[in-house]
């Protein structure tokens, strides 16, 4: 029973009765204290001209004249108090059966109003953790309670946006931590099946490549997740010796698929740059090659200048990507599917266009379909910043 009571519709039943009730009351009571002043005041029988009607010629006397008009006040008297008597008891009659009927309206209206409220609360109720797309739509004029419904709406598209983000961060993570276990998994097994200490310390020195970023890609999920760009601290960077430590991490697993790795790059060429964020960047596009090209095929990675600018590309001998797809591979959460069903993009790739950008630079993609991919990061040298890019692939100038 306090439940009942306690129920939002009740209280605006019970406040709109009380309105309702109360208004008609002092209307009523208006109209009585009204009539009531007007019938109050002088007769109107004050004014009355008493003549006798009669054959017999001759005045009406004083006395007998004032004796009528007396008589006729205080009838008048007594039918103004009879009136009021009775618009009395009508008023009280009235009351008693508005308060019940105010009771009724109120409790109709109420729930007509908190109709959308209903509504709202049952959407709410029945919207589950997986299963975020339910929506309110509530129909009906522009009022508040149609622009709660419509905020409630929004919310919940912002949530099941936060969700879906979260749930392909989640397989981003995934992606970008399998391929320095698989790497470091490959080494081991491979220097364990042939017990040489030659290859046991080449393989330690992969697996410590491998933890090192591993670490690295734990701080940039995070700074991601928290949609921040990483910290860059720039040094003179030996374009050979990144290119050549990126081949020797993915050698073995390139090998496993009958993949031969060639590098290209002319001797002395730096840039300026983050090492750790160039590399990491590199050894994305470096290990999305070599798990997506064809089993037998060719991967080049290789370097160069051009225009100002220093590049470093991977190109592939790949099945290419759609050309209607170009446009979207940097974005942080599409996925396309290469030959073999792994897919390729996700955060991989939009790690190396925000370190080419973060840098100045830019992240290109070159593609033939049924020929192969190259993924080109831009880096500017001498060039002032806002340069446009070169958009010819510079891989295809390499001897």
């Amino acid at each position: 029973m306090r439940q009942f009571l306690r129920s939002i519709r009740v209280r605006i039943a019970v406040v709109y009765s009380a309105i309702v009730f109360g208004l008609s009351a002092v209307a009523l009571g208006g109209v009585y204290m009204a009539l009531k002043s007007q019938l109050s005041s002088d007769p109107v029988t004050r004014d009355l001209l008493v003549q006798r009607v009669t054959d017999i010629p001759g005045p009406l006397i004083a006395v007998e004249q004032a004796v009528v008009r007396q008589t006729f006040v205080s009838v008048e008297r007594l039918v103004n108090a009879n009136t009021l008597e009775r618009l009395q008891d009508i008023s009280i009659i009235i009351l008693v059966g508005l308060f019940p009927m105010a009771v009724v309206i109120g409790w109709l209206v109420a729930g007509r109003a908190l109709q959308p409220i209903g509504r709202i609360t049952r959407v709410a109720r029945e919207i589950q953790a997986t299963d975020l797309t339910r929506r309110i739509r509530l129909v009906g004029p522009d009022d508040e309670l149609k622009n709660l419904a419509e905020t409630f709406d929004d919310m919940l598209d912002r949530i099941e946006a936060g969700a879906q983000a979260q749930q392909a961060f989640i397989q981003e993570t995934s992606h970008e931590l399998r391929n320095p276990l698989a790497i470091m998994a490959t080494n081991l097994d491979v220097a364990l099946s042939q017990n040489d200490p030659a290859e046991l310390r080449q393989a330690a020195g992969v697996v410590r490549r491998s933890i090192d970023r591993i670490s690295h890609t734990v701080d940039d999920l995070l700074t991601f997740g928290r949609n921040e760009t990483p910290i860059r601290r720039a040094i003179t960077v030996e374009v050979s010796e990144l290119i050549d430590t990126t081949a020797a991490e993915f050698k073995v697993s390139a090998e496993a698929r009958q993949i031969d790795l060639l590098v290209s790059v002319p001797p002395g060429l730096t840039v300026f740059a983050d090492q750790a964020a160039l590399r990491r960047a590199f050894e994305n596009l470096a290990g999305n090659a070599v798990r997506l090209a064809p089993l037998a095929s060719t991967i080049r990675l290789s370097a160069g200048t051009q225009d100002g600018w220093v590049w470093l590309a991977v190109a592939d001998e790949g099945p290419g990507i759609a050309e209607r797809q170009r446009r979207l591979v940097w974005q942080r959460h599409w996925r396309g599917e290469g030959a073999s069903g792994t897919s390729r993009g996700g955060l991989g790739l939009a790690v190396v266009r925000q370190v080419a950008e973060g840098h100045g630079g830019e992240a290109q993609l070159y593609s033939e379909e049924g020929i192969g991919s190259t993924f080109v990061i831009w880096l500017p040298t001498d060039r002032p910043p806002g340069s446009p890019v070169p958009t010819m692939n510079p891989v295809k100038a390499v001897p």
